[in-house]
C-alpha cells in the first residue's frame, strides 16, 4: 500500500464539492456556459420577435426593455441562484436521509487500485477509471471517476505537506488530467 487517507467529510465539503462542480470544473462550466448561450438566444429571439412585430416603433423597443433587464439578470444572477438551490436541495437530501456522500471513509491506494471503505460498502477503483483530478486552491483534491462521481481528499486528511507533495506526484503518474484551480 503506497497510500492511506482517514477521510471526514462534512455538509459543508460536499456543498463545496458541488459548488466547485458546477461553477468552476471542466464538466460543469461547459453546462452553464451552454445553458447560459441557450437562455439567451431564447430572450434574444423573443427580443426580435417583438421588434418585429412592432414594426421597429419606439413603443416596440420600450417593449423590450423588461426582457433586456430579464437577461442581465439570469446573466448575473444564476450563479449565486444556483448555490441557493443546491443548498436547498442538500438540506431536503439530509432530511431523507439520502446524503450522497459517506461522512467517513478510508481510502487507500495501491500500486494498481485503489479502494474506499465506508461503514456501508468497499469500492474498488482501478486508475485507469480516473478522467481526472482537481486540486482547489491547495486545500482539496477531487478524484473524478466521471462526470458525476468524485473523490474528495481535503488537504486535513493529510498528516504533512510533505505527504501532500508524495500522494500529489504520485496520482501524477496515474492521471495526465491533473487540474490545479
Amino acid at each position: 500500500m503506497k497510500f492511506q487517507f482517514n477521510v471526514n467529510t462534512c455538509d459543508q465539503d460536499y456543498l463545496d464539492y458541488n459548488k466547485f462542480w458546477m461553477l468552476r470544473s471542466h464538466y460543469g462550466k461547459n453546462q452553464m456556459t451552454v445553458f447560459r448561450i441557450i437562455f439567451a438566444v431564447i430572450i434574444g429571439v423573443y427580443i426580435l420577435i417583438s421588434l418585429y412585430g412592432g414594426n421597429f416603433t419606439f413603443d416596440s423597443f420600450i417593449g423590450i426593455i423588461p426582457l433586456a433587464i430579464l437577461l442581465i439578470l439570469f446573466e448575473l444572477l444564476l450563479s449565486p441562484l444556483f448555490v441557493l438551490f443546491l443548498k436547498s436541495h442538500l438540506k431536503s437530501l439530509k432530511k431523507k436521509g439520502k446524503m450522497g456522500y459517506s461522512p467517513s471513509s478510508v481510502i487507500e491506494f495501491y500500486e494498481d487500485v485503489f479502494i474506499e471503505t465506508t461503514p456501508n460498502n468497499k469500492t474498488e477503483q482501478k486508475y485507469s477509471a480516473i478522467e481526472r483530478v482537481s486540486v482547489v486552491d491547495n486545500k482539496v483534491v477531487y478524484i473524478h471517476v466521471n462526470n458525476i462521481m468524485s473523490y474528495i481528499l481535503p488537504f486535513s486528511c493529510f498528516e504533512s505537506s510533505e505527504q501532500y507533495n508524495e500522494f500529489f506526484e504520485f496520482i501524477k503518474t496515474k492521471c495526465s488530467n491533473i487540474d490545479i484551480y
